[in-house]
């Protein structure tokens, strides 16, 4: 007989919620001096003379790590996707195709830009489906974002093959995979450009910040002005913004911030052995569950790079998911479905065509009238529908281990 769920009124495996941070666990007094470093200088913005460098410093290191001669810090990581799109000269009357399921900002930054976001299947790593997405490109195609969702590289192979088949540029979504790896690439450099976010719940955190890369040095120097107001300064490395202006522009200010750059300097630092610890921990995790009726994991392309933030598995339908997860949560163990089990294009904003300026909408300025409904991409529907999440941290000791496998075995024996 199995055991009774606390869903149900049985005995939890845990009293209490496993904490599942990752770099926000780790800050310190490392991340504390080096802010209080940066607030004696008085110097919190990145350029002038009395500036500590601290944000060209942690783009330094990031180019460093990944192997890529330019990174670019940036106030979030739905700032770094608009600057590369914005890169890429991405404007209204193009499409871009995206993931169906993703965080929001993928399709937001596209909208936000003028242009029109074309949503794509979905293969079984949870990233771009590379059959679906051939049928999408056309003579509007001005970039493929293939997103890689908790630190899993999606099938960058196929993606390729296709898009470069049509010339298509490629801006990798990577805001939630800083340091997971594609046989020993890094996430974000197999593209033309790649971001990633620094937002509290991420590998590495700044509370808010991103970062852009690329190895094309016209793409760094177009991000860079971006960020920057577009016109007025030619952002350049070093202390000083620079004065002549070759190609300007209008931009925004989606610049990074002395401070951020501080404490994403030394998390940067905490990033291979955070990642390590997740890793280990998701493997015996899965060890530990191991095989199971009704229980699919998640495809990782690459189970070398995977940067091992989250287990999730397929479970046979929506309605178990949902109960999974509830029954995952009453027993201490963090889970949840993947946005909701939704596709972004069910939200209202997006059913509807809405923006804030509804007159100057891309949907309207665009030559083909594209509309979104429940069903256009049914096979990313059903895999999110029936995606099971757990997190995992870096700090999860043996015992929290063993609490997370018997929850979820616990879960499985009862629903499944």
């Amino acid at each position: 007989m199995p055991v009774p769920l606390a869903l149900y009124g049985g005995t939890p495996v845990r009293a209490t919620m496993l904490d599942h941070r990752r770099g926000a666990a780790a800050l310190g007094a490392e991340e504390r001096a080096a802010v209080l470093e940066v607030l004696e200088s008085q110097a919190l913005f990145r350029y002038g003379a009395s500036s500590l460098g601290r944000t060209q410093a942690f783009e330094e290191a990031v180019g460093a790590l990944l192997g890529v001669p330019y990174a670019l810090g940036t106030s979030s990581g739905t700032a770094a996707l608009q600057a590369a799109l914005a890169a890429l000269g991405v404007g209204p009357g193009d499409e871009v195709v995206v993931p169906a399921v993703t965080f929001i900002a993928t399709a937001n930054a596209v909208v936000v830009a003028g242009a029109v976001p074309v949503f794509c299947e979905l293969d079984a790593t949870l990233g771009l489906d590379a059959a679906h997405l051939a049928t999408l490109l056309n003579e509007r195609t001005a970039a493929v974002v293939p997103v890689h969702l908790e630190n899993v590289v999606c099938d960058m192979d196929a993606v390729l093959a296709v898009t470069r088949r049509h010339g298509v540029p490629v801006l990798e979504d990577a805001c939630q995979a800083m340091g997971a790896t594609y046989h020993g690439a890094p996430a974000g450099t197999l593209g033309d450009l790649g971001c990633f976010s620094l937002q509290l719940e991420k590998n590495i955190t700044s509370g808010e910040g991103g970062v852009v890369v690329t190895r094309d040095a016209d793409l760094h120097v177009r991000a860079s002005r971006y960020t920057d107001q577009g016109g007025q300064f030619v952002t350049g490395r070093g202390g000083t913004r620079g004065g002549e202006v070759d190609e300007p522009f209008v931009g925004e200010n989606l610049r990074m911030t002395e401070l951020a750059g501080a404490i994403a300097g030394v998390q940067l630092g905490r990033l291979p052995g955070l990642l390590d610890g997740m890793r280990a921990v998701k493997q015996k995790v899965l060890d530990g569950v191991g095989a199971r009726d009704g229980l699919t994991p998640r495809w990782v392309p690459d189970p070398d790079g995977d940067g091992g933030s989250s287990c999730f598995w397929y479970v046979p339908d929506g309605e178990v998911a949902e109960r999974f997860v509830a029954g995952l949560l009453a027993e201490g163990v963090p889970s949840a479905r993947l946005y909701g089990g939704k596709p972004v294009y069910v939200n209202p904003a997006y059913l509807d065509r809405r923006t804030v300026t509804p007159k100057r909408s891309p949907w309207l300025r665009h030559p083909v009238d594209v509309r979104y409904a429940l069903g256009m991409c049914p096979r990313a529907e059903d895999l999110a529908a029936r995606a099971v999440g757990v997190a995992i941290s870096p700090g999860y000791s043996a015992s929290d281990v063993a609490d997370v496998v018997e929850a979820v075995v616990k879960v499985a024996d009862a629903l499944l």
